[in-house]
């Protein structure tokens, strides 16, 4: 598939982007560089490795992830590649003999198991970062020096780009990040995903002797992958959000005005299933901010715009259902504070420039349903 370099050429880089896969961890594709040379075995530096050790509970949430440097024949991992169906795209690099040989042999001295381990940081401190940065740093700061500027999307907007295909799992990454992810991003942090560093090291120029020329010499794509392309930018959800969190607040509220018995027992469960999910929701948020996942889930207004206080809301609801005569009146009390501190929470998210409207309005209306439901019923029944 290669045709490999002449023994003349020495040393041959190139970098590998890999599209994602099935599974979560391979979400957001990954970074490898191939080095090759005349006589000897193609080789796939792989910096994203790990042990299920090193994965194990109590390193997620301390934050005390290690990854490692791991080197593979290039033939035995674009054969795992194509059975995995994940896309594999190659750009050759135009990089002069003494270049290239330093770069290999500081991969080689990467990949020695003293040195090969590293603390894992999903945004900081990647398989594309390191790919990147050791590029930077053979090519002397040329990479950093042409990366600048101010990228369009940031870290929360990448995260749902490549999320928006499972809602689940989607909504938990929009709730759990906090304010530091809506920030600007520079064009060097945002160089940490695998496409972003492809299109960036795609209008990289050399000065070679006075003559520039691209860095990037050949672009090919070796395994093509049947899966949805990168989204470029995440989808626009929000009108969504808006019309569906609306529609259920209406129908909660709709069901508090009825007097039928089973419009008393459909808003006590509901309520008791919106209380238990949303209170859960903090807690999850609360977790977050108190253990060392990542330093992106601090600082976050989510924890007001979804309280664990609504958990009351599983007794009023109870009540409620039970045809209990001070059900109402204690089911409106939690759900009533529990809007008033989601809606507290979305103007502190706004004031100090965190997106939580996404998560506000899938909550927020049917608390207040809840609350004018709760308020519409009679006191007995």
């Amino acid at each position: 598939m290669l045709t490999p370099p002449a023994p003349s050429d020495g040393y041959r880089i190139s970098v590998l982007t890999v599209g994602p896969g099935g599974e979560l961890v391979t979400l957001y594709g990954h970074d490898a560089l191939l080095v090759e040379r005349a006589g000897l075995p193609a080789l796939v530096y792989n910096f994203g490795m790990y042990t299920e050790a090193a994965i194990a509970p109590h390193h997620i949430l301390g934050g005390t992830l290690r990854y490692f440097l791991d080197v593979d024949y290039f033939d035995r991992a674009l054969l795992i590649y194509r059975q995995e169906n994940r896309s594999v795209r190659m750009q050759v690099l135009a990089l002069d003999r003494a270049t290239a040989e330093r770069l290999a042999d500081a991969l080689s001295q990467n990949s020695r198991p003293e040195n090969s381990a590293y603390a894992y940081d999903f945004a900081r401190d990647n398989c594309t970062t390191r790919v990147r940065d050791v590029l930077d740093r053979a090519l002397g700061g040329a990479l950093h020096a042409q990366i600048r500027g101010t990228a369009p999307l940031t870290y929360r907007d990448h995260a749902l780009r490549f999320a928006a295909d499972d809602f689940f799992f989607y909504f938990l990454l929009d709730l759990g990040l906090g304010k530091s992810v809506d920030r600007p991003l520079p064009a060097w942090d945002d160089a940490f995903l695998p496409d972003e560093l492809a299109a960036s090291i795609s209008r990289i120029e050399l000065d070679d002797a006075g003559r520039r020329h691209p860095l990037v010499a050949r672009d090919v794509v070796l395994v093509a992958s049947d899966r949805p392309p990168f989204r470029v930018r995440p989808p626009v959800r929000a009108p969504w959000h808006a019309i569906a969190g609306i529609a259920v607040g209406a129908l909660l509220f709709a069901l508090g005005r009825r007097p039928e018995r089973f419009a008393r027992l459909s808003l006590g469960l509901a309520s008791m299933a919106l209380g238990a999910v949303v209170g859960l929701l903090g807690l999850w948020v609360l977790l977050l901010l108190l253990t060392n996942v990542h330093p992106t889930s601090h600082d976050n207004f989510n924890l007001l715009v979804c309280p664990p206080w609504a958990l009351g809301m599983l007794w009023g609801g109870l009540l409620v259902t039970l045809g209990r005569p001070k059900g109402p009146r204690l089911l409106a009390r939690f759900a009533g504070q529990s809007a008033m501190i989601a809606g507290i929470g979305v103007l502190l998210a706004t004031s100090f420039g965190q997106d939580s409207v996404r998560v506000a309005l899938l909550v927020v209306p049917p608390l207040i349903g809840i609350w004018l439901a709760a308020r519409a019923r009679k006191p007995a029944y």
